[in-house]
């Protein structure tokens, strides 16, 4: 089948896809579980960006308020990461990344690191630099 003729959600899924797998192989090997590689890592990931309000994480990743609780809380129980009341209003919480988070996405960056590097390795240094420069223009 030649990628020419497929959309580009499914070539965007298949190159997921391939990442996710990588990914689980090294979980494995750092003894983490597999599924907190990725899922883990989406929400660990943005709130090491900024995002640590359970409302923003919802709006950030579109699920609802229930679902974001139920993935922290899920995160807190296995200690990546927990929550502390904010100092200027003790009713909202703030989200904090444990050290074993922080181990987390080591792991992910190292996974990271070695993906980066095969696609170099299969398309070239040049055609990764545009991929990645086409990756981060705004699409919205």
């Amino acid at each position: 089948m030649e990628n020419n003729n497929l959309d580009i959600k499914f070539l965007l899924l298949e190159k997921l896809n391939l990442i996710e797998e990588l990914s689980f192989i090294e979980a494995k090997r750092h003894e983490f579980e597999t599924n907190d590689i990725v899922t883990a890592t989406r929400i660990i990931t943005l709130i090491q960006n900024g995002i640590v309000t359970p409302s923003l994480l919802g709006k950030k990743l579109n699920i609802s308020r229930q679902a974001i609780h139920k993935s922290i809380n899920n995160l807190c129980e296995k200690g990546y990461l927990c929550l502390d009341d904010e100092t200027s209003n003790k009713k909202n919480k703030q989200i904090n990344i444990t050290k074993k988070g922080n181990e987390l996405l080591a792991c992910r960056k190292e996974v990271m690191s070695k993906v980066e590097k095969t696609i170099k390795r299969n398309i070239g240094e040049s055609e990764f630099t545009k991929l990645k420069e086409l990756l981060s223009k705004k699409w919205d």
